[in-house]
Parts: structure tokens; C-alpha cells; sequence
């Protein structure tokens, strides 16, 4: 299974996680530091009912569990530190409320490292007895996984755009597909064959392939991560093969130009459904699903066409 990882910059993983913690505690009760103005004291957001704190932390992906659990656990020590070293301001903040907790916000938490990192810090700082910290106090760490879904979609529907790093198929992916689809790729070599001559047509078939798989594990993720996206993704392509069905292709009669209108006219209408899904995913997108028609049909090129 090709896994997938939502790339995001630290604006727009700030913006999203509002948006989030305004459905779980309130818009009225979320309140923002700006990090511009001297210092963030290691808090991006709190909430003073309850006395929560919370860091937003976007990894710079795609990394493997082990670099993106280290940067976490770094991450939670610095903003830790800023929180215990501003205790006065901080205080003030909270209205003279002791913290409760102060939570790490990350697109993703998957490592127990940092869950025994957070217990074995939390359980450091209570020792050191700091007056603005409550004695149950306690840091914890929460990624997209930890809100409701509904909250989550309707904060990716907000997004400027949404940009998913998905790993192209292996080898071994690749070989295992073909190994059971040897229809489909018969047909692929059919009409490929038109558009580059019995030379070179192996390799566009295998392109195809790769295309296929990447373009599924593309909608795997988006379907994931963001439903009503991915719904509206897949109406634009419907729309556009109901209308290939009926209508055949345009931009002939050469088979290069049949490819070049109909990837060009696919993306503009996945755009133009979701127009915050990045262009390169819109793209992956597009090549995929054009991939798909030539194998299973309907896109076909004229025999002899030049």
C-alpha cells in the first residue's frame, strides 16, 4: 500500500489547526499569539477555559517515523523551555490560572517516541514545581487523528491549497499489478502502439502503468484526508468521461493531440471542481485517469492517424 503524507507550510498548518481548535472548544475561546511581536512563549493558541496551551508544528515532509518522531520530541523540549522561561507573561495570559496542559499540534503523530518523550518531560517539569503550572499538568501531543472528521474536512475545504507528497509505485507494485492485468495492458500496447510506433511503446505503456497506480494512491489519500474533495475530484472526472463516451475524443486527428487536449481539458475541470488541490496532485490526477481510459477504454486514437 503506497502511503501518503499531506505536505504543508507552517502558515498554512497554523491556519488549519485554528480551525480546528475553534470546533473543538469555541471560536470566542481560541485565542492566537502572534510569534512576530518578540516571542510566542511557546504557545501558538491557548484557551484559558480550559487552561489549555497549544504548538503547532508542521515537519517539513516526506521524512521516515524515526526523523519526523525527533524533530517532534526537539520541537516539544525548546517550546517547553519557552514556556517555563516566560512564566510571568505566560500567567498573565491565563488570567492567573494554572496551565493544565500544553499540547504539541502536528499533521501527524506516529510514534510511541514521542509519547513517552511527552510523559517523561511532563513528569521532569511537575518536579521543578513552577507556580503558572498547575500540579497535574501534563504535555501531551494531538495530530488530525485526535478531532472529529467533519471538523477536520471542513478545515481542508478552507485550505488555499491542498498539496498530498505521494511516493510513486515501486518496482514490486508495479510488477504485481501488471502480473494480474495482462488485459489491460495488452490494450494499453494496442493504442499506445498508434501514437508511438511499435519501437517505443513499451515504454509509454509502462508510463501508463506507473501513472495508473500513482494516480489511484493520489484519490486513496485525498478520499482519506479529505472527502468532499475527493468527491468533487471524481464528478469532474465522470463528467468528463461521460462526455469522451458519448462525444469521442478531442483535438484529433493525430493521437498525440487526442492525449495533449484531453489531459489539458481533464485537469482544468479538476480544477476547476476543486481549485485548492495542488496543481501537481490535479496532475497525477489527470495522467492517471487517462491511463485508466486508454486501458479499459473509452479513449481510443484513430488507426493510421498521423
Amino acid at each position: 500500500m503506497v502511503s501518503a503524507v499531506q505536505v504543508w507550510n507552517p502558515d498554512d498548518w497554523e491556519a488549519f489547526a485554528l480551525s480546528l481548535l475553534q470546533n473543538r472548544h469555541g471560536v470566542l475561546s481560541v485565542h492566537k499569539i502572534p510569534a512576530a511581536h518578540k516571542s510566542d512563549f511557546g504557545i501558538d493558541y491557548y484557551c484559558t477555559d480550559p487552561a489549555v496551551a497549544y504548538q503547532c508544528y508542521a515537519v517539513q515532509e516526506p521524512v521516515d517515523i524515526v526523523v519526523r518522531a525527533d524533530r517532534q520530541k526537539r520541537k516539544i523540549t525548546t517550546d517547553v523551555g519557552k514556556l517555563i522561561a516566560n512564566a510571568s507573561e505566560v500567567s498573565k495570559l491565563f488570567l492567573g490560572s494554572t496551565i493544565r496542559h500544553w499540547v504539541l499540534l502536528a499533521p501527524l503523530h506516529d510514534s510511541k517516541d514521542v509519547n513517552l518523550h511527552c510523559s517523561n518531560k511532563t513528569i521532569e517539569v511537575r518536579q521543578q514545581g513552577h507556580s503558572h503550572l498547575d500540579a497535574c499538568f501534563e504535555i501531551g501531543v494531538h495530530d488530525q487523528g485526535s478531532f472529529a472528521p467533519e471538523a477536520v474536512a471542513a478545515g481542508i475545504a478552507g485550505l488555499a491549497t491542498v498539496a498530498l507528497n505521494v511516493p510513486h509505485p515501486t518496482t514490486e507494485e508495479v510488477g504485481r499489478w501488471e502480473a494480474g492485468s495482462r488485459n489491460l495492458l495488452v490494450n494499453a500496447t494496442t493504442k499506445l502502439s498508434k501514437r508511438t510506433g511499435e519501437g517505443k511503446v513499451q515504454e509509454a505503456v509502462a508510463e501508463a502503468v506507473r501513472s495508473f497506480l500513482h494516480c489511484n494512491a493520489t484519490l486513496d489519500a485525498l478520499r482519506s484526508g479529505s472527502p468532499d474533495l475527493h468527491e468533487r475530484v471524481m464528478s469532474a472526472v465522470s463528467g468528463r468521461r461521460r462526455r469522451l463516451t458519448l462525444a469521442g475524443p478531442q483535438g484529433g486527428p493525430a493521437p498525440g493531440a487526442i492525449l495533449n487536449t484531453e489531459i489539458d481539458s481533464l485537469i482544468a475541470a479538476i480544477k476547476s471542481a476543486a481549485p485548492n488541490l495542488s496543481d501537481d496532485n490535479a496532475e497525477q490526477i489527470a495522467f492517471g485517469t487517462i491511463s485508466e481510459w486508454i486501458m479499459r477504454c473509452p479513449l481510443d486514437f484513430p488507426q493510421n492517424a498521423s
